[in-house]
């Protein structure tokens, strides 16, 4: 699986290659929770590409909303 994940990925900045696509938001996501919570092993693919999505600045709007919405309901991330 993991081999799979990383070929999706290697030699391009996004899944489709230079254009950012919807599969990016889901993959991406993905890759950059599992990273943040120490589910997958820090490759230097994964890294990469993770802080390529993060640094798109939907996903900086996205995150903004979803710590505005957790402290109206006063929730907190594990481990935080």
């Amino acid at each position: 699986m993991i081999a799979t994940m990383e070929s999706a990925i290697s030699g391009r900045d996004f899944v489709l290659g230079k254009e950012f696509s919807m599969a990016d938001v889901i993959f991406g996501g993905t890759i950059a929770y599992m990273l943040d919570f120490k589910m997958l092993e820090p490759r230097p693919s994964f890294t990469g590409y993770a802080e390529r999505v993060k640094a798109r600045p939907a996903y900086a709007k996205s995150e903004a909303r979803n710590k505005a919405v957790m402290n109206e309901r006063g929730l907190k991330m594990p481990g935080a």
